[in-house]
């Protein structure tokens, strides 16, 4: 019969490649896979093999199996294809319940199964791949039982990894823990049966899903560093079988994923070996390592044989120079069918869209547009199909699946249904338009419509697992729960591993307390999935609701024999112990989860609350009432507020996570105080952190205490900037207060995520020093003892002690009187002048750069459309400033501001071709879409972190991202800084936010720590020209024109840019210095330059008239012709000062007064003239008189940006000098 079926196919597939696939009976999709089969050749029956297998849900499952086997059988294809085939026909026995004859088939095909591991070890910035994290070192020596190595978050060892992996892969998510961003190693050992001949050659075939190395006996073989998804016998090497063990190693790593890795060892050719044998134990490495050493010294000549994998060979042909359009589509189409492009290169992406532009198909246009970056992009390919399909004259239902694919993702996915219907007509078993339709008639409430199609359908095909299972649902939603478990069953029988049915019957058999349906489907399931934590849990649940609790317990052993450090497990099983009231073995396994994740706040809370009851560690170091009270009574000398204990503990674990306890205590001491102490606020991330408010306490001056308090939580977005984080400002709001009243607040912020996304860093920024006086300050770290921190410390009258106990290491930070900051006139942003405790994991800037590198490296991608868009946008550019500008340009214009900054994205930016697609981003995500884009121009870049001048200069010793705020891009070539954030802002005008700021450039890992320039007052000017034909009266016909160039520019272009408002704002802002000033109606009244050019000065002309221009002092007109500006009051007010003088943005100004006088007056005093030039700056005044005219020029700038206190006294007389040069005025008379 299975021969009779084998033939049948062979003969339908040839039919239907003349007559049509709706000819045959066999679906049209398998049809179309068979063909695709048969005409592929080498490496292609990869991806064909692949389509065979995705159409089981579709077609008969009987077929498809058997098209499987006739490919395991065929001689058409290589034996690597053939094992391949087979390998996929073994996985259909196990959907169809045959799991011994699955197990059996991958055991002979050559899969490994017994193997040794350690791990997980580091994978942060995917470095952990190429580093030595010491097993590698090992590779010619014998494993050491017990042996510790340096691992992700506490020490690892070997251990035998359980015989729970029979299906031909081996998942480290089942294994290791943590499972994200980590590397582990596969030890296992080959040697010939025996009678069989050594030496000889072999193959190795491996499966990645992650990056690996593959060791041979000490030496590395093999390796592919792309981050892939699982696919079997991806990559091939021959290696030589020498006698006895011979010893094979890989190291694979994943990143977001844990790493999946298969490995099949063949003969020379690639076909199962059945005179191969494997062992995983102590003994066999003992063996191995006797004779590996030797061999790795040897120089022993490689097997002659050489074998190429899929992923090899269809990349190398796809890379060639000549490559066809067939070739790229080829090793796209495995890719995307496998599962192999790694999302960082877009490969798949790239490839299709070549091949398709070469050689356009209907296929090749689909595929490039269902790998497009946005639903844009996808659109152009669909609608490029469309116009395609068109000219053949034929519909295409592939066609008409995507346009309603991409109708259904639009608001208006009522316009998906003709082309649902019509795919239906000419395909009424299409299963994808089925399960469109079906749920286009759910949402429009025709569940009794929709079941009737599918009724329908199913008649049709009576074996289609995807008409089923919709079928049984459909029954489900209607209530008629009979029918639907007989479609169950019939979809059960073809999908004998779906995970999520068979907890959904294990479910249902334990609410009906049927014990033996229940112990049925638990065995079915566990053997499907028996390296599953989950499917254990699931077993493990349902026993102890039949009252089994002791086949729970050995259900729960069972996971943690795989993976010993699962704390979803633990706790599951922690639970049970304490349900049986098994007290001490639930608080063992309660303090095992607090030693693996010492931030897991609920096991704490709950371990506190079953033990007696005593004091946290870090909230002992809280003063008690009777302590504090004591300093209420000080002097207040003055003061409005004070503080009289400001306590923060924060304790570092193990992973870089931490908890953080505050007890701030203090003392209004006016009424005004009183008012505004009555709300306290503070913020935490409420994606990753917990706030616990311990307590909140008023002690009132004749005795009493109040603890009636209210509590609330905000957004701290800021929507008028497009801001959105996950930061949220938590609220105390307290009883009314009395000046004295003394007030108490105990907090906690606690970490509560499972890992830290930012690998073990930690780092963080403590003030100790407020503009109030604070009484005692302490600071306290606690830190493991195997965690390495680094700690600077800049506060008044601070003391340090450190301690060691235990397993921690204790930091305390504390000072009886910390002083006030005072507060002055133009003084640096208060992050910069107060008191700080810096602590950080990285001691120098470059190893923290280094890190972040690691971090953000995979974000600057390209595909294709990205680097065609860097070529459109420099076109014709010939110098590197206009490529410069070109980039920068369209970035600023194209890209909007919009900042989602939650989780791991307040750190790390999205990807360039994510941004570019989606037009909007932040400032990292701009910094990266300008770096990348320069370099692909051939423009070297990098991405800068900034510290902005809001938030002042930061100086220390170690090095952490506490203190920055800002990302922009750095062109070493040009020495020029581009912050795309600021969208007024041309390429040479750094905004004002920017200059002198510290700032870290990136530099690939290889990081240096700068200040940006300052104000340049020869770039940033401001000229004014003023034509004033003074009346009489005083009043005045005015005609102004204003160039600016600079650090304001940007502002003008932003203020003037909307024409609607720009008459009134201008007005508005003439005003001030001309009351009165009225602007001309029309053109004739305002002009400016092209405000959409950002890389040019910005002009302004205005005309109109200003009552009282000039002041009537007798008979004589003053005029006050000379720059407005004036330096001492907003720089040089007090006598004198302790914190430096910031001079921010400070543009040149240049001013030219041209006064035509009424008839009959002239020049009766004019203001001296000066040109003075000093270090801080210059100033100058100049009057020339002609008949009826005169002409003041007059200019002011200022050269520094930052004035210390030393050398204030200078300062102020140059301010003095200027104002009094720029004062007088110019006066007129008869």
């Amino acid at each position: 019969m299975k021969r009779l079926l084998l033939a049948l196919i062979c003969v339908l597939v040839s039919v239907a490649a003349h007559a049509g696939a709706s000819s045959s009976p066999f679906h049209p999709d398998l049809v179309l896979a068979q063909r695709k089969l048969d005409t592929a050749r080498g490496a292609e029956a990869y991806a064909a093999l692949r389509a065979i297998w995705s159409t089981w849900d579709r077609a008969d499952p009987t077929h498809v199996e058997e098209a499987l086997l006739l490919a395991e059988s065929s001689p058409k294809l290589s034996p690597p294809a053939r094992a391949y085939a087979g390998w996929l026909a073994a996985h259909a026995r196990t959907r169809r319940g045959d799991l011994a004859g699955a197990k059996k088939k991958i055991a002979a095909l050559g899969y490994i199964d017994q193997w040794l591991v350690v791990g997980p070890f580091d994978n942060e910035g995917k470095q952990g791949l190429a580093e030595d994290q010491g097993p590698e070192a090992e590779l010619t020596q014998p494993i050491v039982p017990g042996r510790a190595y340096s691992g992700k978050e506490r020490p690892v060892r070997w251990r035998v990894v359980p015989k729970a992996f029979p299906y031909g892969w081996v998942d480290l998510s089942s294994l290791l823990r943590p499972d994200r961003k980590i590397c582990g190693v596969l030890r296992t050992f080959v040697h010939a049966k025996k009678g069989s001949r050594t030496p000889r050659a072999i193959s190795l075939w491996v499966g990645n899903g992650g990056a690996f190395r593959l060791f041979w006996n000490g030496k590395q073989v093999l390796t592919d560093p792309g981050y892939r998804a699982h696919d079997a016998d991806r990559f091939a090497t021959a290696v030589t079988l020498e006698p006895g063990e011979n010893d094979l190693t890989l190291k694979v790593c994943g990143d977001d994923a844990a790493p999946l890795v298969s490995v099949r060892i063949g003969d020379e050719r690639g076909a199962p070996d059945p005179n191969l044998e494997v062992t995983a134990t102590i003994a066999a490495s003992e063996a191995a390592a006797k004779h590996v050493a030797e061999l790795v010294k040897k120089k022993a000549a490689p097997p002659r044989a050489k074998l190429e994998g899929p992923m090899q060979s269809l990349e190398q042909s796809a890379r060639q120079k000549n490559a066809t359009p067939s070739q790229l589509y080829a090793y796209a189409d495995y890719l995307v069918n496998t599962g192999g492009d790694d999302p960082a290169d877009h490969d798949a992406r790239d490839l299709a869209r070549r091949a398709a532009e070469r050689e356009p198909t209907v296929e090749r246009l689909l595929l490039a547009g269902d790998l497009a970056e946005d639903k844009n992009q996808r659109k152009e390919w669909v609608d490029k199909a469309v116009a395609l399909a068109k000219k053949s004259g034929r519909p295409n239902v592939d066609v008409l699946l995507a346009q309603a694919d991409l109708e259904l993702s639009s608001p208006n996915w009522r316009a998906a249904v003709p082309y649902l219907d019509r795919a239906l007509a000419i395909d009424p078993d299409n299963v994808d338009a089925m399960q469109a339709r079906v749920q286009l008639n759910n949402d429009a409430g025709l569940k009794r419509t929709a079941l009737a199609a599918l009724e329908r359908a199913v008649d049709r095909n009576p074996r289609s697992v995807n008409l089923l299972n919709m079928l049984a649902t459909q029954l489900r939603a209607l209530g008629r729960d009979t029918e639907a478990a007989v479609a169950e069953d019939r979809y059960a029988s073809l999908r004998f591993d779906d995970r999520t049915f068979l907890n959904a019957q294990i479910d249902l058999a334990v609410a009906r307390r049927n014990k033996q349906a229940a112990e049925r489907w638990v065995s079915r399931l566990l053997a499907a999935d028996p390296d599953s934590q989950w499917a254990h849990g699931v077993a493990a649940r349902a026993y102890r609701a039949l009252g089994q609790p002791d086949r729970s317990i050995a259900a729960y052993r069972e996971a943690l024999n795989l993976a010993p450090e699962d704390v979803g497990t633990l706790r599951a099983l922690a639970d049970l112990y304490g349900e049986l009231g098994k007290r001490d073995e639930q608080l063992s396994l309660l303090r095992n989860i607090l030693k693996i994740r010492p931030q897991d706040k609920d096991v704490r809370e709950y371990v506190e609350h079953i033990q007696p009851s005593k004091p946290r560690p870090d909230e002992a170091y809280a003063w008690n009432q009777k302590r504090f009270l004591r300093l209420r009574h000080a002097p207040k000398n003055g003061e409005t507020k004070r503080v009289l204990r400001d306590l923060t503990v924060t304790t570092v674990f193990e992973n870089g996570l931490s908890s953080k306890f505050r007890q701030v205590v203090f003392q209004p001491l006016t009424d005004a105080a009183a008012a505004v102490a009555r709300q306290y606020a503070f913020q935490y991330q409420a994606d990753r952190e917990v706030v616990q408010l311990r307590g909140a306490r008023v002690f009132r001056g004749d005795g009493k205490v109040d603890e009636a308090i209210e509590s609330g939580e905000g957004a701290a977005d800021n929507p008028a900037i497009s801001m959105y984080t996950s930061a949220r400002n938590f609220y105390v709001q307290l009883p009314r207060l009395d000046p004295g009243d003394v007030v108490e607040l105990r907090y906690r912020i606690d970490d509560i995520t499972p890992n830290n996304e930012l690998a073990d860093y930690f780092g963080e920024v403590v003030y100790m020093q407020s503009d109030e006086p604070t009484q005692n300050a302490e600071y306290v770290l606690i830190t493991p003892k195997s965690r390495t921190l680094y700690v600077d410390e800049k506060v008044p009258n601070l003391k340090r002690e450190v301690k060691e106990a235990g397993s921690q290491r204790i930091y305390r930070f504390f000072s009886k009187y910390v002083p006030p900051a005072s507060s002055e006139p133009a003084m640096p942003p208060w992050p910069e002048v107060l008191g700080y405790v810096h602590v950080s994991t990285y001691k120098s800037w470059q190893e923290l750069g280094k890190w972040y590198w690691g971090l953000v490296k995979d974000q600057f991608d390209l595909d294709d459309e990205t680097r065609k868009l860097a070529r459109e946008i420099t076109k014709g550019k010939k110098t590197d400033a206009d490529k410069v500008k070109a980039v920068y340009d369209w970035v600023v214009e194209n890209t909007r501001y919009v900042a989602l900054e939650f989780g791991i994205y307040g750190y790390k930016p999205r990807r360039c071709v994510q941004t570019v697609a989606r037009g909007w981003g932040d400032c990292k995500d701009k910094a990266t879409v300008i770096a990348t884009l320069l370099e692909e121009v051939g423009i070297p870049s990098t991405i800068v972190i900034l510290r902005t001048q809001m938030r002042g200069d930061f100086d220390s010793k170690v090095a952490s991202l506490a203190p920055f705020d800002h990302a922009i891009v750095y062109v070493p070539s040009m020495d020029l800084y581009l912050d795309g954030t600021a969208e007024y802002t041309g390429s040479t005008e750094l905004p004002m936010m920017d200059m002198g700021a510290l700032g870290l450039r990136i530099n690939r890992g290889d990081a240096k720590l700068v200040h940006l320039p300052v104000a340049d007052p020869t770039k940033n000017v401001t000229e004014r020209k003023v034509v004033a034909n003074v009346e009489s009266g005083g009043n005045a016909k005015l005609e102004m024109e204003y160039h600016t160039k600079g650090v304001n520019a940007s502002e003008w272009r932003r203020r003037y840019h909307a024409e609607a408002t720009r008459r009134e704002r201008v007005n508005g802002d003439i005003g001030r210095e001309f009351p009165g000033f009225n602007i001309l109606p029309g053109t004739a009244g305002i002009t400016t330059s092209d405000l959409e050019n950002i890389e040019q000065p910005v002009s302004l002309t205005l005309r109109g008239s200003a009552p009282g221009f000039a002041r009537r002092e007798g008979k004589q007109l003053s005029i006050a012709a000379t720059v407005s500006t004036r330096l001492t009051p907003s720089y040089a007010s007090l006598s004198s000062r302790t914190q430096d003088v910031v001079v921010q943005g400070f543009s040149t100004q240049e001013d030219t007064f041209v006064l035509k006088l009424p008839a009959g007056m002239k020049l009766t005093s004019a203001p001296p003239e000066k040109n003075v030039d000093t270090p801080f700056g210059s100033f100058s005044v100049k009057v020339s008189e002609e008949p009826g005219q005169i002409t003041v020029k007059s200019r002011l700038a200022v050269k520094v940006m930052r004035i210390h206190p030393k050398d204030y006294a200078a300062w102020k007389k140059f301010c003095a000098d200027a104002d009094s040069a720029l004062t007088p005025r110019v006066t007129v008379g008869p």
